[in-house]
């Protein structure tokens, strides 16, 4: 496993991110293919790619399958919801180009970035609440005011979530204002758009546990797994919201004989 940043223990979140946004923030390559052994399945891959680009670029996720049988392989794509088409795009295609360069011979990858995520598979995990891989990022400074800070994320964080799960982009974004503190806390949960409600339901609720566990009480905290995204800091790292585009139908195909 790779980290691109180590630093952000140290200071908030948001300074880290601006820092590492033209990079992933984690990645993870697995399912080894032995070179030269299965190029019809690294074709499937590349040719999976294709699909899930174009799609990206107009509803801000995608999900596609290419191939037949065993070697079939299955992608996804999440664009973060507050961030434009355009942005979106510069984001997707620059996790594709890394994803291919770090993991040549992986049937299964992962990649996340500030702004997208790409997920592929040789195992169909379309559908499917994956809370593997899970990573986490907070802030040194602790709250001064603990019990009024800490119910303010609860509640905060119980909003972004019911909105996540019930949304059709499954993303949900909030603030609260600390009059005690003169803070303000910004919060934002989100759930890849081939979950049903309960599986994203599921997905946050074990995000939640960091939350409100290792983050208790910090100034930011960031959690990322396979399926879902959770996150809440003092600094307003939330962007713009435009109006979703509807979910886009599954695209799924095979190769032609030439």
């Amino acid at each position: 496993m790779e980290f691109s940043c180590k630093l952000f223990i140290f200071v908030l979140l948001l300074p880290i991110i601006a820092r590492c946004s033209a990079d992933s923030i984690f990645q993870e390559c697995s399912k080894n293919i032995t070179v030269g052994t299965n190029n019809l399945l690294q074709d499937n891959i590349n040719h999976a790619f294709f699909g899930l680009i174009a799609a990206t670029t107009y509803y801000g996720f995608a999900t596609s399958s290419y191939g037949i049988g065993q070697d079939t392989i299955y992608g996804l794509t999440r664009c973060r919801g507050d961030i434009s088409r355009l942005a979106c795009s510069a984001c997707i295609l620059e996790a594709t180009n890394k994803i291919r360069t770090i993991c040549p011979f992986s049937a299964e990858a992962r990649i996340w970035y500030e702004y997208c995520f790409i997920h592929y598979d040789s195992n169909n995990f379309l559908g499917q609440s994956d809370t593997s891989y899970t990573n986490r990022w907070f802030s040194s400074p602790v709250a001064t005011d603990p019990a009024d800070f800490n119910q303010a994320v609860e509640g905060l964080m119980r909003e972004v979530k019911v909105a996540a799960a019930t949304k059709d982009d499954k993303f949900g974004r909030g603030e609260r204002n600390l009059l005690k503190s003169n803070m303000t806390i910004y919060g934002m949960a989100q759930c890849t758009r081939d979950l049903q409600e309960s599986a994203c339901n599921q997905c946050l609720e074990k995000a939640s546990e960091t939350i409100f566990g290792p983050c208790k009480s910090r100034l930011g905290c960031y959690v990322i797994n396979t399926s879902c995204v959770l996150r809440y800091e003092i600094n307003n790292f939330l962007l713009g919201h435009t109006a979703p585009s509807p979910a886009p139908s599954p695209v799924a195909y095979a190769p032609t004989s030439p």
